[in-house]
């Protein structure tokens, strides 16, 4: 593993060893063949030409019917709209996305991608709860009144939305895995140092910078879950 890494480059699905598999070497999740199957049986003739699909495939054809075949799953997904009754882009767009979501399933890969995203939702609606319990603690602390104290949460909310102004447009330009461990170190680093804020006003800074951070982590991990 090379040790300096440059976060402008591009990465290449060649990068990610197992998550490209080509269409004709990819094991179709059962639940999406039973329902497949189900449709096909139960489907009225009227609503969909079956001879597409139940013709029996010409060995020299390229255009068999089979699940791992573009042509197959093009048959798929008119099968899946005419038995929903609808057939407006949007829900071909909603059945081919569905569909892949199913054949992935839930591997290594998504279960790593939910731990990392929840880190992200963990600082996201931590850190709001957090400010709140150090109000009492600041007013003991520093002497600001309990009116003037609130000002730490509106420079919490300062650096939120500077944040989500800032690295929604950024992680389109460096990339949303940089966006998103820079966002989570941001947060964690100024975190740590609002512990040893000298003042008022420099821990309401340190806020807001922990904010900044915060209010960039919840644009990456929406669209990080997306």
């Amino acid at each position: 593993m090379p040790i300096f890494i440059n976060p402008f480059r591009k990465a290449d699905v060649s990068d990610f060893e197992g998550v490209y598999v080509p269409l004709a070497n990819f094991q179709r999740h059962h639940s999406a063949v039973a329902t497949h199957e189900d449709q096909k049986n139960s489907l009225n003739k009227d609503h969909f030409d079956e001879k597409k699909l139940e013709s029996p495939p010409d060995p020299g054809s390229s255009n068999s019917y089979s699940a791992n075949t573009i042509e197959g799953l093009r048959a798929e997904i008119e099968l899946d709209l005419a038995a929903s009754g609808h057939d407006s882009a949007y829900d071909l767009k909603s059945k081919v996305i569905n569909k892949a979501i199913t054949d992935i399933g839930m591997g290594t890969y998504q279960w790593q991608l939910f731990v990392l995203c929840g880190f992200g939702w963990l600082a996201d609606n931590m850190w709001l709860q957090g400010v709140a319990l150090t109000l009492p603690g600041l007013t003991s602390e520093f002497g600001p009144s309990e009116t003037n104290v609130r000002y730490t949460t509106c420079a919490t909310f300062i650096g939120l939305c500077l944040g989500a102004s800032f690295w929604g447009v950024a992680s389109d330009v460096i990339g949303r895995r940089l966006a998103f461990n820079a966002t989570l170190f941001l947060a964690g680093v100024f975190g740590l140092a609002v512990g040893g804020g000298n003042t008022w006003v420099g821990t309401c800074a340190l806020f807001a910078c922990v904010g900044v951070g915060v209010g960039g982590n919840s644009d990456e991990t929406r669209l990080d879950v997306k």
